[in-house]
């Protein structure tokens, strides 16, 4: 249910070639959303998992309406800001967000991208999945809360 944090630098990451057409011009407008998130970002506003995403490794899955998926990583800092933004999965992530295309491009386009991100957390259109056995239990207890109380 959460995601959205990229930079520079650190973990092996996939094949840009295992990208669909649309893969890169998705990287492209995350990377220039990027610094308007990381501006506007509060971990206050995003509740009860703002403090469960703090220098977690992500994967990021975005799904079109063909069912076809494309993928991004990052690792979101000590204050939620977006680090090491790559091109395709992560060896060593401890969270995949999901979300579809429609919901990343509001996002992206978004004036304030923070906002736009957290409401696509409560609003169940960005679901987030600990890897790992701890992380994983920990995220199932925390998208438990989120969808109980938003």
């Amino acid at each position: 249910m959460f995601a959205l944090v990229f930079g520079s630098a650190a973990g092996p990451v996939a094949a840009q070639s295992d990208q669909p057409e649309w893969g890169d011009e998705m990287y492209a407008e995350l990377e220039g959303m990027v610094g308007v998130y990381n501006e506007n970002v509060d971990a206050s506003d995003l509740g009860v998992a703002g403090d469960q995403l703090q220098d977690e490794r992500v994967n990021l899955v975005v799904t079109d309406a063909n069912g076809t998926e494309a993928t991004a990583s990052f690792r979101m800092d000590g204050d939620l800001q977006i680090q090491e933004l790559k091109q395709g999965t992560r060896d060593d992530a401890t969270m995949k967000m999901t979300t579809d295309r429609a919901t990343l491009t509001g996002i992206v386009e978004s004036n304030d991208p923070s906002t736009a991100f957290r409401n696509a957390i409560t609003g169940g259109d960005i679901t987030i999945d600990g890897l790992g056995t701890v992380n994983a239990v920990k995220w199932v207890v925390i998208n438990t809360i989120v969808s109980l109380f938003g």
